[in-house]
């Protein structure tokens, strides 16, 4: 698996989907800060620091139930670190009603015929609670604050990538 690593992008997935044909099945994009991430319906996604998990996958095939898996696989993970999360379909992942993560499975199409896959996911792994203020529209939380402890990003991302197998 490859992994592309980024300080500071617009949007994990739109890099992805800007550079399609030169991304090979299963690369991973992976960003400390997102300048314009999105979630479903072009709605926004809050960047709340280089401590959380904006990572982008490109595949080239669709996978069944693709978003509902990797919601499965987002509340196993939260289980091993003793966070009981439920999945709000289509594509969040939700803990006692507050916004942890977001999945976004995009399929891309050129010249009229089905291309790859992005899939998109941002987890909130370690926030202030000030900054939950800045998420609109629903509640969020963080690992971190439901855990009361720092979560390293990094063994999270590859830990979650490998139990993804996608």
């Amino acid at each position: 698996m490859n992994v592309i690593y980024f300080e500071e992008i617009d949007s994990t997935s739109s890099y992805a989907k800007r550079n399609l044909d030169d991304l090979p099945d299963k690369t991973v994009i992976c960003a400390l800060r997102q300048t314009d991430g999105h979630g479903q319906f072009g709605r926004e996604w809050v960047d709340l620091g280089g401590e959380n998990l904006f990572i982008s996958m490109v595949l080239d095939e669709l996978k069944p139930d693709l978003t509902i898996y990797t919601a499965e696989v987002i509340c196993w993970m939260l289980a091993k670190y003793g966070v009981s999360a439920e999945i709000k379909p289509p594509n969040d992942v939700l803990v006692d009603g507050k916004k942890i993560a977001g999945i976004l499975a995009e399929t891309v199409t050129r010249a009229g015929k089905t291309g790859k896959i992005v899939l998109g996911i941002g987890i909130n792994l370690n926030a202030q609670e000030e900054d939950l203020a800045r998420v609109t529209g629903r509640q969020a939380t963080a690992l971190n604050l439901e855990t009361g402890q720092k979560i390293e990003r990094e063994k999270f991302m590859l830990e979650l990538l490998h139990e993804l197998d996608v």
